[in-house]
């Protein structure tokens, strides 16, 4: 089966810790999380999103060829993952689609103040190298 790829800023710490983190729950390897500043995945999302909205929200690309945004592409990476899939399965209930896309908004807009917060690494080094997927089998 072919995996959900999930484009995100890998520029910013908290999406960067959070995407290396979850990996350890992806046992079936249906999920794979890229840069979408990453060259060679900039052009392919950027087909079908502006700049200013792969900045605001992650994509997901689905094994379909459909796509998923934000709070939406979370519930889907999450029923891939075992031992989340509860989450993913409780963020598809229809009372929590007017609040969980604001919260997930809210969230994605203060990223970099909640990686300052947070007191996060950069993700990438002084040489522009990111440790997106870093330590994940593959």
């Amino acid at each position: 089966m072919k995996a959900i790829i999930v484009y995100i800023d890998g520029e910013c710490p908290m999406c960067v810790a959070g995407a290396n983190r979850l990996q350890r729950f992806d046992t079936r390897h249906r999920v794979r999380f890229v840069n979408a500043h990453d060259p060679r995945w900039a052009e392919r999302v950027g087909e079908r999103f502006t700049p200013s909205q792969i900045r605001g929200q992650m994509q997901a690309e689905m094994p379909d060829g459909t796509w998923r945004t934000g709070y939406f592409a979370w519930a889907a990476i999450f029923s891939e993952m075992r031992g989340l899939r509860w989450l993913g399965l409780v963020m598809r209930f229809p009372l929590l689609y007017g609040v969980g896309p604001a919260i997930y908004q809210w969230i994605a807009n203060h990223r970099l103040e909640i990686s300052r917060v947070l007191r996060l690494p950069p993700p990438c080094d002084e040489n522009g190298v990111c440790r997106l997927g870093q330590g994940v089998r593959r």
